[in-house]
């Protein structure tokens, strides 16, 4: 009984005329040999010089060609081998049902074979197979890999930066949180409140004043959002009080509103506008710099939803993660909230991956400023693939990542085993036949891969490190590609750092809160980071400080709050301590803090007023 396998090989497209020079041909079969097999011609002239073997024929298929690809299916038809009287059996090793090439044994791979060509040729420049049942492909190309440096022009960066401008804290903040910004919020929330069946009357200065608050509440934090207004002298903060009444930001606070469930396929529909909103003008302001990363940032979120995520070993570990784009110094030009399959990445680049999708997203957004530039980005192992180097090639744009190596595109680079028995800096590195991208392994503290479209191992630096073995600083090769991946790839996690600092402390019930004041906090960061660039003197908590007191002050309504009832817990243990509490006159009549009377006596301690009847009580 015969075998039937299938499998696939290159062909050309134009047709081979198999009886041309046939006989003449037939003597010299043995000038043919098994390495000049490049395309599926060649196997059917060796059919007509003697009938092949099935491992011939399998080792033919297999040394086909790259150069051009055929998609048509290929029977090959085994003969059965003759009968053994010393074989016990006639079985193939493995199942009748499941035939495959690794499960043939050596007297079925002796036998005569023949060929046999289904379906119609299709031309491409890279091979694709169907992944699982989704129906989803992955490009697979093999690569030609020579032992040399990428050998690349160096890029003369042009200096377009401009002046610089002298604002004042307030004003850069407000290149971000605009009228555009400021209006969709406030035309937002009263639609809310009026369908609560409450007064929409928020105005402009009422939301201004309310997003100076939370931001004092970065750096003056109270556990409870109502201590602010409490008459206590250990928690009443006097600007937030005097500014706006305490049932006046409560309402403004339950009712903060960007959009309805609109679009139910985006699950972060609730703050996608003001999302969109700010990543429009952090790229409009953004400083042109060469470099740029793109990692993951953490948003805190301890609550119920789907797009909750858990990530073991980060300083913030559950919460929305979010891709972002950022500069080395980590101004924020693009971020995207993630939410799985439906995450708001560019289609095209979907049969790619989401770790690339994200990448060339955020590289058109950097093509969609209009510089024609070769900006460099930089992204870790999470992202980093041989298809994504060549796509961001053919952009014009320039990357370099750290990379896994199971996505190496099979190059022979020595094995990580080998590699750590050699001393420390030692680097291999392959790159392609055409010179487009390098890979290589460096011995560090560990070992680990990189590649880059952009640098290679030269010109090699000086790194020190500390040596377990010997106890003291060491100093070892660095190679070029690694210099500028941990010179560059830090700029989110330096935004992340700078924002957990001073993140605004006042936290609500509904989910979508977190991720609204994360996008407040991110743009008073950038903006800092602007005041920074032009040779501003404040640091971050001084800026921060100077943005929110201006918003208050300049959008309070009640310059001094009127009179209040005391807090609770007023004098609630210095009352009793029996020590110097005298009974003073007093020249205007006040309340008694006891039966709240009128009296004209107070305590010289205490500082409140108390009838002479009362004082015992009071004290004891």
């Amino acid at each position: 009984m015969a075998a039937t396998v299938n499998t696939r090989c290159k062909q050309r497209e134009d047709t081979l005329n198999v009886d041309r020079d046939c006989q003449s041909k037939r003597g010299d079969y043995g000038k043919i040999c098994h390495d000049n097999i490049h395309d599926f011609s060649t196997i059917i002239q060796l059919f007509l010089y003697r009938p092949l073997a099935a491992h011939e024929i399998l080792d033919a298929l297999e040394n086909v060609s790259d150069n051009e690809e055929d998609y048509r299916e290929r029977l090959i038809c085994i003969l059965p081998p003759p009968v053994d009287p010393d074989c016990l059996t006639d079985e193939d090793s493995g199942e009748e049902d499941n035939v495959t090439l690794n499960n043939l044994p050596r007297n079925i791979l002796l036998q005569p074979a023949e060929v046999m060509i289904q379906g119609q040729i299709m031309v491409s420049d890279t091979e694709e197979e169907p992944s699982d049942s989704t129906g989803r492909t992955k490009r697979r190309r093999t690569y030609a890999w020579r032992k040399r440096d990428l050998a690349k022009n160096p890029v003369n960066w042009p200096d377009v930066q401009g002046a610089c401008q002298d604002k004042r804290p307030i004003e850069w903040f407000e290149n971000f949180l605009d009228e555009d910004v400021i209006s969709l919020l406030v035309s937002e929330s009263n639609k809310y409140a009026v369908k609560k069946n409450l007064p929409g009357d928020i105005t402009t200065e009422d939301m201004k004043c309310f997003i100076g608050i939370l931001l004092v509440s970065g750096y003056s934090w109270l556990p409870r959002r109502r201590m602010y207004w409490e008459n206590s002298p250990d928690t009443k903060n006097e600007l937030i009080s005097s500014a706006m009444t305490r049932d006046r930001f409560d309402f403004i606070f339950r009712h903060l509103h960007v959009n309805d469930n609109l679009d139910l396929q985006d699950k972060y529909t609730k703050v996608r506008p003001l999302v969109t909103l700010l990543n429009k003008k952090f790229l409009e302001f953004s400083p042109l710099e060469e470099h740029y990363c793109v990692d993951e940032a953490m948003i805190p979120y301890y609550g119920r939803h789907g797009c909750k995520q858990h990530i073991k070993g980060k300083p913030i570990r559950y919460g929305f993660k979010a891709w972002v784009g950022a500069t080395r110094l980590g101004y924020v030009l693009w971020m995207e909230p993630y939410q799985g399959a439906t995450t708001m990445c560019n289609p095209i680049y979907k049969e790619l991956g989401l770790g690339a999708s994200v990448v060339l997203t955020f590289c058109d957004v950097l093509i969609s400023r209009g510089f024609d530039l070769p900006y460099h980005v930089v992204f870790d192992n999470f992202f980093t693939g041989t298809p994504l180097l060549e796509e961001i090639t053919k952009k014009g744009l320039r990357c370099t990542g750290t990379v896994r190596e199971n996505r190496t595109s099979s190059c022979p680079l020595i094995t990580s085993k080998l590699l750590k028995k050699k001393e420390r800096g030692a680097v291999d590195y392959r790159t392609t036949h055409d010179n487009t991208f390098i890979i290589a392994k460096w011995h560090d503290n560990n070992i680990f891969s990189i590649a880059s479209n952009a640098v290679g191992i030269n010109p090699k630096q000086s790194a020190k490190r500390f040596s377990q073995s010997e106890k003291r600083n060491i100093v070892i090769e660095e190679p070029h590609m690694v210099s500028i991946y941990n010179k560059y790839m830090g700029g989110v996690d330096r935004s992340d750092e700078n924002i957990s600092h001073y993140r605004i402390g006042i936290r609500g019930k509904k989910w979508y809160m977190p991720l609204l004041t994360h996008m407040i906090d991110l743009a008073e960061h950038n903006a800092w980071q602007l005041y920074k660039i032009n040779h501003g003197k404040l640091d971050h908590l001084g800026f921060r400080r100077r943005v929110a007191i201006a918003l208050i002050e300049s959008n309070r309504k009640n310059a001094k709050r009127g009179p209040s009832r005391p807090s609770h817990h007023e004098h609630a243990d210095s009352r009793k301590d029996q020590m110097n509490h005298l009974v003073i006159p007093q020249s205007k009549q006040t309340r008694c803090r006891q039966c709240h009377k009128k009296c004209l006596t107070r305590c010289k301690k205490c500082d409140v007023g108390v009838c002479v009847k009362c004082f015992e009580t009071y004290h004891s």
